[in-house]
């Protein structure tokens, strides 16, 4: 009987240690800022819809982020954009022909302008938090 019990809880060690890996396969990798890149997230609001935007920001320039757009029934829609940053101006596009253009107007503040596809243009500011973590996949903002 002893020996049963000893088999059984090495068996559920054993499963516990092999389930560990998958646990943290679950768990989400997050960046900040360092020596390659700067993270930060800039929120705001436009029209009746709000926005989060996790962005990335290399040395070189370059930049990279999801910008997620809650609307006013709840439902958000996520727009990965890539593009470039030079002198507090940015540049960003999106794959469906979406742009998103504007300029960092104060450690805590910036204001763009999104031009849709079909030429209607919002103007917008909002606010940034710098040395944020944020998904590490595509530099999207964690959840709330």
């Amino acid at each position: 009987m002893k020996r049963g019990i000893i088999l059984s809880a090495a068996a559920l060690l054993c499963a516990l240690c092999g389930a560990g890996p998958l646990w943290a396969a679950g768990a989400q990798k997050t960046i900040t800022s360092g020596p390659g890149e700067v993270t930060e997230l800039w929120t705001g609001k436009v029209l009746s819809a709000t926005f989060r935007a996790g962005m990335c920001f290399g040395a070189d320039g370059k930049a990279r982020g999801v910008l997620i757009l809650r609307h006013a029934n709840g439902q958000e829609d996520p727009y990965h954009l890539y593009g470039h940053i030079r002198a507090n101006a940015f540049d960003l596009t999106h794959s469906s022909g979406h742009s998103f253009t504007g300029r960092i107007t104060g450690p805590r503040s910036m204001e763009g302008r999104v031009k849709l596809k079909n030429g209607l243009t919002l103007n917008l500011e909002g606010e940034r938090t710098l040395d944020v973590p944020l998904a590490a996949e595509d530099c999207a903002p964690l959840a709330p």
